[in-house]
């Protein structure tokens, strides 16, 4: 491939990371970026996967760092995430992408008054009923489903299950999603090696880009705080959605 390609890649990966941090939404920089550099659709969605690897090293350092992961979450979301992933990676080969970029698009917009509309969403911690939190994980396991094969979109998606239903800030969903969403990646990501739809060569030069990304965005986020975080959202969310759905 050529070097200004990689050097496109490379500054995709860069924003794609910092938005993965901020909003776990990096995926509808770095795949529609992959397919207008000529990458088909199901390879930029296989390589995007590869490429986050980056920053999500960089970005749980961070978190970690700042004692922002919800520990007692970890596992049973690692587990969803797990099986989810499992199921939905071997859908890829089967859909249609742009179809389904649509349906997110909806889905994005539909949801948003759920945060827009109550101000301590997201910015305070607050207790759930249990038959609440147990709906929030069910959930939060079909939207792994789908993150295991398409991905563009389930950031915010995520925000919405883990803001709304099991009382997370913004920034607790950012750190805590971090492990679930590294096993969701290896798994669908041996799946993806497995049917020979990874690119390696843009793959790496787009772990690097969001490696660097990962690691500003997380320092961002850590200064701004949580209604920083919430007012991007709500504004990326409008933008992507109206992206999905007519661009």
């Amino acid at each position: 491939m050529p070097e200004i390609t990689l050097l496109l890649v490379l500054l995709a990966g860069v924003a794609a990371g910092f938005f993965d941090s901020a909003l776990g939404a990096g995926g509808l920089i770095s795949v529609p970026s992959l397919i207008f550099l000529g990458l088909p659709p199901q390879v930029a969605i296989a390589t995007d996967r590869f490429g986050t690897l980056g920053q999500m090293t960089t970005a749980f350092f961070k978190f970690w760092k700042a004692k922002k992961i919800l520990w007692k979450y970890v596992p049973i979301l690692a587990a969803i995430s797990l099986v989810g992933s499992l199921i939905g990676a071997n859908i890829l080969l089967a859909v249609d992408p742009n179809i389904l970029q649509q349906i997110v698009g909806v889905f994005l917009l539909v949801l948003l008054p759920f945060i827009f509309l109550k101000q301590n969403i997201g910015v305070k911690r607050s207790k759930v009923p249990k038959s609440k939190a147990a709906l929030g994980l069910l959930i939060y396991f079909l939207i792994m489903i789908f993150g295991g094969f398409f991905g563009q979109g389930t950031g915010p998606m995520i925000f919405y299950a883990l803001t709304y239903f099991l009382g997370f800030t913004m920034i607790e969903v950012l750190a805590t999603g971090i492990i679930p969403w590294f096993v969701l990646s290896i798994s669908s990501l041996v799946i993806f090696a497995l049917y020979g739809i990874i690119d390696y060569e843009v793959g790496i030069v787009l772990l690097i880009g969001m490696a660097v990304g990962g690691y500003i965005g997380a320092h961002v986020v850590l200064k701004k705080g949580d209604l920083w975080v919430k007012r991007l959202f709500i504004l990326f969310v409008i933008i992507s959605g109206l992206k999905l759905l007519f661009f």
